[in-house]
């Protein structure tokens, strides 16, 4: 799950400032924080990372399955 949107409001910002920060399309950050994108590309989520200054786990933690 994403704390794309924890994260950006924690920093006072809209969506539309994100996308203006980042590159990255309003559409594109709102699908990523509602759940309709769930797999955005690393592209994506380092300008994200890179525009709110944090690293790109805080916004798109990393799960790791198990192999049985």
């Amino acid at each position: 799950m994403s704390n794309l949107k924890d994260v950006r409001t924690a920093r006072g910002l809209t969506q539309e400032q994100l996308a203006d920060l980042s590159g990255i399309e309003q559409a594109v950050i709102s699908a990523l924080e509602t759940g309709r994108n769930r797999s955005p590309g690393w592209r994506i989520v380092g300008r994200l990372a890179r525009a709110l200054d944090v690293r790109p786990e805080e916004i798109f933690p990393v799960e790791v399955g198990t192999n049985a």
